[in-house]
């Protein structure tokens, strides 16, 4: 299964086996070794680790089973970060062990981030999280985004900084009537503001082509605006003189863990 897309934030009602909470609250990193999809996703990935418990108890007991937004996984280990070398030990160690047949027992193991448990309580009512709050399991909820602040490596918007543009932004757009919100993400240090929420047929899955709804919505944001400024798009980067359109909002999913 292909998990390259998927987010690894850990979500609000996230139960891990062994079924004791972390009260940790930083970031974890661990070894994923098996993903599972489908509707019994959780049911699959709880018998496969009972299984490997039997089988391989010096592996097994040391799986932790993870629910996330698209599935479930089993993850070995917890490591201080990507270059832990515990960390890249234990890979070497995974990969080394076969099946009775000889194969690969483990044939997926990547070290991935797993973000620290959210909260959604006492959040500030125009921020995106707390459309989770009333729909937390629904997915895609697409939003449309028409503003975006980072720093950007130029000393100008520090994280204090964007994340209260965003705000001030969002209420602004709140007084005008608009159903906006703000969403910050320090993992790339980015803060946005939003507008609207839309269902899975916001976008045509044949023709890619987004709801009269969400047109509707476009008409009143003709301009993404980043840091403030709108940004051209140029029809051909390496002939500019080819001339170039306003970058127009865009489609965003509001996130889920």
């Amino acid at each position: 299964m292909d998990i390259s897309t998927w987010d690894f934030g850990d979500e609000t009602t996230t139960q891990v086996i062994p079924t004791q909470r972390s009260t940790q609250n930083e970031n974890q990193y661990a070894i994923v070794v098996a993903t599972f999809t489908g509707d019994h996703h959780a049911e699959s990935a709880s018998a496969t680790r009972l299984q490997l418990v039997s089988q391989y108890p010096s592996i097994g007991h040391n799986l932790v089973l993870r629910p996330r937004s698209r599935g479930s996984v089993l993850s070995y280990g917890n490591y201080r970060g990507y270059d832990d070398i515990k960390a890249k030990k234990d890979i070497e160690m995974l990969r080394s062990i076969p099946t009775t047949r000889g194969t690969p027992l483990f044939t997926q193991i990547m070290l991935m981030k797993f973000k620290a448990s959210r909260s959604l309580d006492n959040l500030h009512p125009y921020d995106l999280w707390t459309v989770r709050r009333e729909f937390p399991k629904m997915v895609p909820i697409y939003t449309l985004e028409v503003a975006v602040w980072g720093d950007f490596e130029s000393g100008q918007f520090p994280q204090a900084k964007r994340r209260a543009v965003a705000e001030k932004y969002a209420s602004e757009l709140r007084g005008k009537g608009f159903k906006a919100y703000f969403h910050h993400n320090d993992d790339v240090e980015l803060s946005s503001v939003t507008v609207g929420l839309f269902g899975h047929s916001a976008v045509d899955a044949e023709t890619g082509f987004y709801s009269q709804e969400v047109e509707a919505t476009m008409s009143r944001f003709p301009a993404r605006l980043v840091n403030g400024q709108q940004v051209m798009e140029y029809f051909n980067p390496s002939k500019p003189e080819m001339g170039s359109n306003v970058q127009p909002p865009c489609l965003a999913e509001v996130p889920i863990d």
